[in-house]
Parts: C-alpha cells; sequence; structure tokens
C-alpha cells in the first residue's frame, strides 16, 4: 500500500454533510441559482474549480442535481456556515 486515506480534514469533519467553508459557501450559491461561471466570479475562482466544488457538493450530499442540491442546503438550513451572499 503506497498512501493511506487521511480522512475528512479538520474544516469539513463536525460540518453539516462533510462540507467544507468553500463548499458551503459554493452550495449556498447553488441554491440561490448562480450558474458555474456566476459562482466563479464571486468566489474569483475558476469555473472549472467552481464545476469540482459541485461536483463534490453533490457526492457529499448524494444528490444528482443542483436542484436537489438546494433541496438538500433547504433541509440543513442554517446548519451551513459560512454562507456567503447571492451574486448580483
Amino acid at each position: 500500500m503506497r498512501r493511506i486515506p487521511r480522512g475528512p480534514r479538520p474544516a469539513s469533519r463536525g460540518a453539516p454533510a462533510g462540507l467544507t467553508p468553500r463548499q458551503a459557501e459554493v452550495l449556498d450559491l447553488v441554491a440561490g441559482g448562480a450558474t458555474n461561471a456566476e459562482i466563479a466570479a464571486h468566489l474569483v475562482i475558476s469555473p472549472k474549480t467552481v464545476d469540482h466544488h459541485v461536483s463534490a457538493v453533490l457526492a457529499k450530499l448524494g444528490v444528482t442535481s443542483r436542484r436537489e442540491a438546494g433541496a438538500a442546503a433547504a433541509r440543513l438550513g442554517g446548519a451551513l456556515d459560512g454562507a456567503s451572499p447571492k451574486p448580483r
């Protein structure tokens, strides 16, 4: 065995659904209806990075669509820390 999995990062261990703070921000923006390009501009990251974050969020929430992710975000409610304001 070459690598031993290290497990969740400290930032996501106690977070709802195991989301990192950045993933929680991305989920908040996805739930608000933002596109990947809008999220990228708002967070000052590349659209490809947003794509990776969205994929990770969907996997952690066990959903397959942005709409389902938005519903999961609503169920998690105020449990998400670090939520960012919606893009203009």
